[in-house]
């Protein structure tokens, strides 16, 4: 029965391979509550001290059905994990291993260390604990008393739910009750699964149509140094929805990206937007090009204090790109005051336009 589900577990895999070739590597937003459900198979390979404890003594009364028990054990295992974030996860799981009349049972903990989730092949470390159950011939039945593990290994997407899944073990196992050689065993296992993502935040399968753009109305005040080659504006009145996509030029006017008066944290309805914008930013078109996210005040309060203003609501706009997703190498934040307005402050019932933010494309 194992090794039927080992070649079942194995067969599945290696038929998606051929998809890998084919596979949209748009980045995918994962993390902050997306589950992972593997299934697979493998090999175990025992320490020799354990597996000439499981074939020693008379017929009758030792594990093994032989006195030669292979030492590479085939393994079904199966698991579900939970990913904290885009790097940070845990799981519980469980493999069946049988070989030479042998039975092993092996549940287990750990957590888990990814590089990024977002990305279409993602490096992990893992380290945890585990409990082995080995059955015998005769019902003969003994235990490990204690058992660590560390591995490492790699995700590589096929789809966008799926994902290969290859990982290496080292597992230390403790049998201080068991008449061996030494008491604290190693043995290595490698396995090859499949996983389906369920949860978590991704990008939609197919692009809709663009958004056309408004060019942003001429600003006779504007110092001569700033140049606005390609500006687009994005109004977006609080309840109607959204756009569905933002498109990207050298400069972005955040309008409806707000914050509480005299204040740097980002307003509720604020995020729907900053999430499309990062959804932009992790296209692979624009997955190489770097940003200023530059902040803005009206002329209400002093001039110092409106500066220190700005550059924190650009800072509140950077950390939540990151957070997203976005390489906080691709964006620096810088605030502007009320030094570049779009509308003189002087206009009655205006003024709120210059309290913005920008993100401005860097050449």
């Amino acid at each position: 029965m194992c090794n039927r589900l080992l070649i079942m577990a194995c067969t599945l895999a290696v038929a998606s391979l051929p998809t890998a070739a084919t596979a949209q590597q748009s980045p995918r937003v994962r993390g902050d509550g997306s589950w992972e459900l593997s299934l697979g198979g493998g090999m175990m390979f025992l320490d020799t001290a354990l597996r000439d404890f499981l074939a020693s003594g008379a017929p009758e009364y030792r594990f093994a059905g032989s006195a030669s028990p292979s030492r590479g054990v085939p393994t079904v295992v199966a698991r579900l994990g939970y990913s904290f974030t885009r790097n940070v996860g845990f799981s519980i799981g469980g493999g069946v291993a049988k070989s030479s009349g042998v039975t092993y049972l092996t549940p287990s903990a750990a957590l888990t260390f990814s590089g990024n989730l977002n990305a279409g092949t993602s490096p992990f470390l893992l380290i945890g604990t585990h409990f082995t159950r080995i059955g015998g011939g005769n019902d003969r039945l003994t235990h490990s008393t204690w058992g660590l593990h560390a591995g490492v290994g790699v995700r590589s997407m096929i789809g966008d739910n799926l994902a290969l899944r290859l990982e290496g073990q080292l597992r230390f196992e403790g049998y201080n009750e068991v008449p061996m050689a030494k008491e604290t065993v190693m043995n290595p296992v490698i396995t090859l699964s499949l996983s389906y993502f369920l949860g978590g935040r991704r990008p939609p399968h197919t692009m809709p149509m663009s958004m056309p753009m408004q060019p942003a109305p001429a600003c006779p005040v504007c110092p001569p140094v700033l140049l606005r080659v390609d500006t687009v504006r994005v109004n977006v009145p609080f309840p109607s929805p959204p756009p569905r996509i933002i498109v990207l030029r050298d400069t972005l006017v955040l309008q409806g990206v707000n914050f509480g008066f005299d204040d740097s944290a980002l307003t509720p309805e604020s995020h729907e937007i900053l999430d499309r914008v990062a959804r932009a930013l992790l296209e692979p078109a624009w997955s190489r090009v770097r940003f200023e996210i530059a902040g803005h005040t009206s002329s209400v309060g002093t001039t110092e204090y409106n500066m220190a203003l700005s550059e924190r609501r650009a800072e509140a706009v950077r950390a939540y790109l990151v957070l997203r997703g976005v390489d906080n190498s691709r964006t620096t934040a810088r605030g502007y005051g009320e030094t570049q307005p779009l509308v003189p402050n002087s206009t009655e019932g205006y003024a709120w336009q210059n309290r913005r933010v920008e993100l401005r494309r860097i050449r």
